[in-house]
């Protein structure tokens, strides 16, 4: 990466100077070459020098395969940065479906925490946090939350319908049986503040088994329990799944008060600036905050004035 970026900059005063209609030898060969890596790096910093046709025929020389290529192997934040590099510069990107599979995985450093910060954490979220929150880069931070989650409310469903089961008789043999099935659905609920709007965010999880009566005629023994999870377990599982359904939307929603401090909340930034403007390009036009755009700006590797280049 180092060497791409020395090379865009060095390219840069031929960028300033370069006509739209007459390209360097240096950026013909580039071109030719067909590094995609290179081509966009060095796209953006036409960009940011307002050369736009010069960027055009720079990121149009990275085929749509190798962009893909260079986004397979590469991490989330990296991989929409390769993407919006691209269509920042106009050409075509990548794929709407190959980036929301990007910000599914990106998962920048949130904090979660209540409307009224003295309110304590409820025990479940908390233990949902303990469990997988650190894969989420998730973490509570009751006075300052990037993300505002209202009373989390989990309860758990027992319901019972008419089934049948093949169970063992007393020589070992498969039979059918009258049956009851049970279904125990343990349902999350909380409102949580997504972009402008307050949204009541679901999630379940489900345990079921069935019992049945003994048959003397078929050699079956009763059952009377089913076998299931506790209810307390259940609730856990339930929190947990909360927990992923709120990363889920945060990553199709990011929020604009995110942490700046690493190339994932840049990226989740420029997402979040994009998606409240309904300007997918908002971002890499330098739309935000200047002391953050400049901030990721630097961080990213990116020239003064090419903004967060993210689709």
């Amino acid at each position: 990466m180092r060497w791409i970026l020395r090379t865009a900059v060095a390219l840069s005063p031929a960028l300033s100077l370069a006509c739209a209609h007459a390209r360097t030898p240096a950026q013909e060969a580039m071109i030719r070459r067909g590094d995609c890596a290179e081509l966009l790096m060095a796209a953006d910093a036409a960009r940011a020098s307002q050369q736009l046709e010069l960027a055009a025929a720079l990121a149009t020389g990275c085929s749509a395969d190798k962009l893909s290529e260079l986004v397979d192997k590469s991490a989330p934040e990296q991989g929409l940065l390769w993407c919006g590099r691209a269509a920042a510069a106009g050409a075509k990107g990548c794929e709407p479906l190959r980036i929301d599979e990007l910000a599914s995985r990106l998962y920048p450093h949130l904090t979660l925490g209540p409307p009224d910060g003295s309110t304590p954490l409820d025990p479940l979220l908390g233990a949902a946090l303990d469990q997988i929150g650190k894969d989420l880069n998730f973490s509570w931070n009751a006075q300052e939350p990037d993300v505002i989650v209202g009373t989390l409310t989990v309860t758990v469903d027992h319901a019972t319908s008419s089934a049948t089961a093949g169970v063992a008789d007393a020589k070992g043999r498969q039979v059918r049986v009258p049956a009851t099935l049970h279904r125990f659905l343990a349902k999350a609920e909380a409102q949580v503040e997504l972009g402008t709007k307050t949204r009541t965010l679901r999630a379940q999880d489900e345990a079921r088994d069935t019992t049945w009566e003994a048959s003397p005629r078929l050699a079956v023994a009763a059952r009377f329990e089913p076998n299931v999870p506790p209810e307390a377990e259940l609730k856990k599982r339930a929190a947990v799944a909360w927990l992923r359904a709120l990363a889920k939307a945060l990553a199709a929603n990011p929020p604009e008060g995110v942490d700046v401090n690493d190339a994932k909340g840049c990226v989740a930034y420029g997402l979040s600036i994009n998606l409240n403007s309904g300007d997918p390009a908002a971002a890499a036009h330098g739309v935000g905050e200047p002391a953050k755009i400049a901030a990721c700006e630097k961080l990213l590797g990116e020239p003064a004035g090419a903004g967060i280049p993210v689709p």
